[in-house]
């Protein structure tokens, strides 16, 4: 059972990535100056990678005892965001330019990729 949960929310989070890769590419040619496609996927892919990780995370906390779940839970949030930082710390020091077009556009996907993965802990927490 819990595979095909886990599974569920690997799929959900696989649409709400494609939706936001699609209005990505349609969006950022035109509308958006100082972001280039190469560094969009390249953000996107992040945040899909990080997503998947961390859902793994809590779900392989799920299945340990009830003292060590909210261990895996906090591990798995806390990952994420250091990731997060990680990222824009080394993209920062590649590139020597975050622009505020980029930026903007980073902080949505967080922002974004953030309320799905609180979303999915609330729900499976209040479920079991």
């Amino acid at each position: 059972m819990r595979t095909s949960i886990q599974l569920k929310y690997a799929t959900y989070l696989t649409i709400l990535t494609l939706s936001f890769l699609i209005l990505g590419l349609v969006f950022i040619p035109g509308k958006i100056s100082g972001i280039s496609r190469n560094q969009f996927l390249l953000t996107i892919a992040l945040y899909f990678l990080v997503n998947q990780v961390v859902l793994y995370l809590f779900f392989k906390g799920r299945s340990k005892a009830p003292n060590k779940s909210i261990l895996y839970t906090f591990a798995a949030v806390s990952a994420k965001f250091l990731c997060y930082l990680l990222f824009i710390v080394i993209y920062y020091l590649v590139t020597k330019n975050l622009s505020t077009s980029y930026l903007i556009v980073f902080f949505i996907l967080y922002l974004a990729f953030t309320i799905f993965t609180v979303l999915v802990i609330v729900k499976v927490l209040k479920s079991s």
